[in-house]
């Protein structure tokens, strides 16, 4: 049985731009993308870091301080 946070977690890895990323931060909540996050290997966990870190870096929203620039 595929739960939410399966489905959120298979999106985190399909996810290829920063605006897929923000696509999910706007459909979910901050705990379920969390709790997804977690549920990434390391591995996974800096591929996503990596598509933020571009947007952060682009300077295209430099205020957005969110759950991928964590711990």
């Amino acid at each position: 049985m595929t739960t939410k946070l399966d489905v959120l977690k298979i999106a985190l890895l399909k996810a290829q731009t920063p605006a897929q990323l923000k696509a999910l931060i706007v459909d979910h909540t901050h705990q379920e993308i969390l709790q997804a996050y977690d549920r990434l290997s390391l591995e996974q966990q800096i591929k996503v870091q990596k598509i933020w870190q571009g947007e952060l870096e682009s300077g295209i929203d430099s205020t957005a301080h969110t759950e991928f620039q964590m711990r």
